[in-house]
Parts: structure tokens; sequence; C-alpha cells
């Protein structure tokens, strides 16, 4: 099912950021807690994490567009299984 990541309210008044720099692409697969862009406010440059894993379906804006509070940055494909890691290390 799809999830729209919608730019937060982060508070101290901000409503609008600038989409500085994309961290992911459409059709990658992104972990919960990822940053999946880097935004600019009026106050300080923030990292805008992924609230859930899944798949990178749409990104919403292009770097240096101006984003408002409650704008869709991203739209997820939400994956069924969680992100793991495989360790590497055999004996």
């Amino acid at each position: 099912m799809p999830y729209e990541f919608r730019f937060p309210d982060i508070g101290e008044g901000i409503t609008e950021g600038e989409l500085l720099a994309w961290k992911v692409a459409e059709g990658e697969m992104v972990a919960a807690d990822q940053t999946l862009a880097e935004m600019e406010t009026d106050k300080a440059v923030v990292e805008m994490p992924s609230p859930r894993a899944g798949r990178v379906v749409k990104l919403h804006a292009a770097e240096g567009d101006i984003v408002k509070v409650g704008d869709v940055l991203v739209t997820l494909e939400e994956s069924e299984e969680p992100a793991t890691v495989v360790a590497t290390d055999r004996p």
C-alpha cells in the first residue's frame, strides 16, 4: 500500500523549506530512519528520515524547490519484510 511522506511540522514556526538534495532515487529500497532528503529552513539544514521501510515510488519535488509543511515529499511502497543486515564474517 502506498504511503505518502509529507514535509513535517518541525516546530519553531517553520512553514516551508528548500529541498537541498535527495539522498535516494525512485525505485530504491530504503530502511526506516534512512535519510531521504536534506532540507534547509530559515533556521537550519535538517535531514528528513524515512518513517518506514519500503521502495521509493515517486519523488514529488526537485532539488531547489520550496516545499511547504504538509506537502508530499515522497511516495513509498511499504515493505512487507523488515530490512535485515546480513553478516559477511565467516569462521
